[in-house]
């Protein structure tokens, strides 16, 4: 499975799907997320949609506007999201300093944005959800895209 791709992230979501009681533990999740992730000439946008207990989709955007309305939007360089995928393939989930927690408190090296603080907050409120999402990728194998110069 390629890293960054529609199916790479649906794949995560159909681990998701089919592990319910592993999900259903940490409650419902109600969020559009949109990876963003920024290579030197442009930036690739992925939205991933939840909602309840189950993971309904991603789709890749041409544009971040076209995102649905109150998205919330984690975005970091390439290089981040290639660091963090590949240690959680190396170790099966997120170690300390490759989780979004650590990865986002300072804004650095990837931030969290939204329209406004209540929708920024959804991301705080589900981290640990999204946490074990982006940790399915430990599950299947990955092979991480060349940086791209798009």
């Amino acid at each position: 499975m390629l890293f960054p791709s529609v199916e790479w992230f649906s794949a995560l979501g159909q681990a998701v799907n089919s592990d319910a009681e592993r999900f259903r533990r940490l409650g419902t999740v109600d969020i559009a997320l949109v990876a963003k992730i920024d290579y030197p000439a442009a930036s690739r946008y992925f939205e991933i949609a939840f909602a309840g207990y189950r993971f309904l989709g991603a789709r890749e955007l041409p544009r971040l506007q076209a995102a649905a309305p109150g998205a919330v939007v984690l975005e970091g360089p390439f290089e981040t999201w290639r660091e963090m995928v590949e240690n959680i393939q190396a170790n099966g989930k997120a170690d300390l300093a490759h989780t979004l927690n650590t990865l986002t408190l300072y804004d650095t090296p990837m931030r969290v944005d939204a329209a406004n603080q209540l929708d920024t907050d959804l991301f705080y409120r589900y981290q640990q959800n999204l946490q074990e999402f982006f940790d399915s990728a430990g599950k299947f194998p990955t092979e991480v895209a060349a940086a791209e110069a798009r």
